[in-house]
């Protein structure tokens, strides 16, 4: 899933608000794969094998459909982008990506609409340069 121009954004909001899923499903893909190396004397070592399956990284995963490349690298815009956030980008981007009503999280804030946008925009922003820095999108 690899977006240019505007289209990057639609890929960063699926990425947030499937965050749990790709959380899970890399969770999944690193438990579910079945060990199938031998050493040489025909004893296998499962925690080699584990070791080494750790730490390639996962190519993709689905997640509500959708084929998602290099998820592990998309948690960590994800993580990234939160640990940037001060409180208020924080609270507006954990409220916007878990389904909360923007009016709701105005009014808990005490901020207007347009803040409540510009907050947003800000950290989608910041999820596009981490996302561009890794080159999981392309923004021009």
């Amino acid at each position: 899933m690899r977006r240019t121009g505007q289209g990057y954004i639609r890929v960063i909001d699926f990425v947030f608000y499937n965050e749990k899923k790709i959380r899970l499903a890399v969770l999944a893909a690193r438990e579910d794969v079945p060990y199938a190396g031998k050493s040489g004397s025909g004893v296998g070592d499962p925690t080699a094998s584990k070791a080494i399956r750790n730490a390639t990284p996962l190519r993709s995963v689905m997640v509500g459909g959708e084929k998602l490349e290099w998820p592990e690298d998309w948690l960590r815009v994800i993580d990234a982008t939160y640990a940037w956030c001060d409180n208020d980008r924080l609270i507006v981007a954990k409220d916007r990506y878990t389904g909360v009503d923007y009016r709701e999280t105005c009014a808990k804030l005490s901020i207007g609409t347009s803040q409540y946008f510009r907050l947003i925009d800000d950290a989608r922003n910041h999820a596009a340069l981490c996302a561009a820095q890794l080159g999981l999108i392309k923004v021009c």
